[in-house]
C-alpha cells in the first residue's frame, strides 16, 4: 500500500482545519451547558437573545476551557462522523 505525503501547506491545513474544529465543538459545549443552566434555573431559553446566551458561552468557556477542548478532542478522535478533521495522520 502506498503512502501519499502531504505538503507543508497541507498539513498546515488539516492542523488548521482540526484546531478550529476543536474550537467549535468546544464552544457549542458551552453553549448547551449555559442553556441546561437558564433552565435550571426555570427560566426560559427563549427569553434570552443569542448574543446574550454567546456572552454566557464564552464565560463558560474561558473557565472550563481545558474540560471543553478534551472532550471536543475526544469527540472528533472517535465519532466516526467527525473523521475528516482528525489530524492523526498528519502528526504520524
Amino acid at each position: 500500500m502506498a503512502t501519499r505525503s502531504l505538503s507543508a501547506k497541507q498539513i498546515q491545513e488539516r492542523l488548521q482545519r482540526h484546531r478550529s474544529a476543536v474550537a467549535v465543538l468546544a464552544m457549542q459545549s458551552a453553549r448547551r451547558e449555559v442553556k441546561a443552566q437558564i433552565r435550571a434555573q426555570g427560566l426560559k431559553v427563549a427569553h434570552y437573545s443569542a448574543k446574550e446566551i454567546s456572552i454566557l458561552a464564552e464565560a463558560h468557556l474561558a473557565q472550563h476551557r481545558e474540560q471543553l477542548r478534551a472532550e471536543a478532542e475526544h469527540a472528533i478522535n472517535t465519532w466516526p462522523g467527525f473523521e475528516r478533521w482528525r489530524c492523526a495522520d498528519v502528526l504520524t
